[in-house]
């Protein structure tokens, strides 16, 4: 329970969001991002599940809930905006968070090396797939996560 609330504390929202933190950004060792940022628009404004502000790299989680396939459009032109502004936006679903969390970790390490990040991407444990992940830019092959 403390740890709930520890994570509620640092901007976690949803169970989503929660698996995202313990999953993929904590055991990774991925940068701490900031959660739930509110950045303006020019009508109104807009908020980040995860932001690698120094890096300018947003990460969002779309659960069914909060995200409905009528929707979809919203948040493409939400990202489209926010490519404008410098900030590059990696989508991941429940799915993603779960089943690939090791794959997302290094897609986001990726992303974030390439936008300026000294870090590297650890991997969180026997059998994880950081280190054989297929990245674009780095690796040639598709995306096939063993295990």
């Amino acid at each position: 329970m403390l740890a709930a609330l520890s994570d509620i504390d640092d901007g976690v929202l949803s169970q989503l969001e929660r698996l995202y933190l313990r999953n993929v950004e904590r055991p990774h060792q991925l940068p701490q991002a900031r959660r739930q940022v509110r950045v303006p628009r020019p009508r109104g404004s807009s908020y980040l599940d995860n932001l690698y502000e120094s890096y300018g790299v947003a990460v969002e989680l779309d659960g069914r809930a909060a995200h409905p396939p009528q929707a979809r459009w919203l948040d493409i032109h939400r990202d489209n905006y926010f490519a404008g502004a410098g900030i590059v936006t990696l989508r991941y679903s429940w799915a993603d968070v779960t089943g690939r969390r090791c794959l997302v970790a290094a897609e986001v390490g990726q992303v974030l090396r390439l936008r300026g990040w000294n870090g590297r991407v650890r991997q969180c444990g026997p059998g994880c797939l950081v280190a054989g992940a297929a990245i674009p830019g780095r690796d040639r092959g598709g995306y096939s996560e063993r295990g």
